[in-house]
């Protein structure tokens, strides 16, 4: 997932183009035999082909590489620059600029625009706002309850900077006042662990721990602040 090193850390407006059901179409095109392949059972179709590329190297880098050249091929025949592209993905990208050709070879879709992305000062990590739901990328141990704090984002103000920092300090304070210990629960390998002040600890539920052993700044420091800090820096 290589992001833009040099395009600024908050964007908004972009274009987000994929290739759908890319490994599917080309082998297709190749006359893979799918017999035993459900094609309409998307996990399971990925399934089997997830097995076929470990058990066939020359596959899986056939595929990739054949992803590679389509993307390249869309960029140069719509003449993007490097500067254009503000995140390469396995099977498309997100972009500052409309594509106008888009269904020469394999066609490449059009999945939106994004609305906002924010992203981290070392480039590894992003927050997209598209059709007004929140997506994390790079960022692990994501889990449902933390998006009590991440659909915030989405309402921020960049018209109004008093407005601004006034909802970025109310993330950071927000997260400090969560009482659900639910938030805190964090699923991880069929089992939930909790960050608390003397480190990660294996829990059964909400009754095997108490609130005031939780250490929320771990929590605000590994979940939340980067993208705090990004927009603080990209509109101080």
């Amino acid at each position: 997932m290589p992001i833009n090193k040099t395009c600024c850390l908050v964007n908004r407006n972009l274009y987000f183009y994929d290739f759908k059901s890319a490994y599917p179409r080309i082998l297709n095109g190749i006359e893979w035999d799918f017999t035993n392949v459900d094609l309409t059972d998307k996990e399971g179709r990925n399934i089997q082909i997830g097995l076929a590329q470990r058990d066939n190297e020359n596959l899986s880098s056939y595929l990739i590489e054949t992803v590679t050249s389509l993307i390249n091929y869309y960029v140069s025949r719509n003449g993007l620059k490097e500067e254009d592209i503000v995140v390469m993905q396995r099977d498309g990208f997100i972009t500052k600029k409309q594509l106008l050709i888009t269904d020469e070879l394999m066609k490449l879709d059009f999945r939106g625009m994004i609305d906002l992305l924010i992203i981290t000062t070392d480039r590894k990590k992003y927050l997209s706002v598209k059709d007004g739901v929140v997506d994390i990328k790079g960022v692990q141990n994501v889990y449902d309850s933390l998006f009590e704090i991440y659909n915030r984002f989405k309402n921020l103000n960049f018209f109004d900077k008093k407005i601004l920092y006034s909802q970025l300090h109310a993330i950071r304070k927000s997260v400090f006042k969560i009482e659900d210990k639910k938030f805190f629960m964090i699923p991880f390998n069929d089992e939930i662990v909790v960050q608390s002040l003397n480190g990660p600890r294996i829990v059964s539920g909400e009754v095997a721990f108490s609130i005031k052993d939780i250490d929320k700044l771990k929590y605000y420091n590994h979940y939340f602040r980067e993208f705090v800090e990004s927009v603080f820096l990209e509109t101080y």
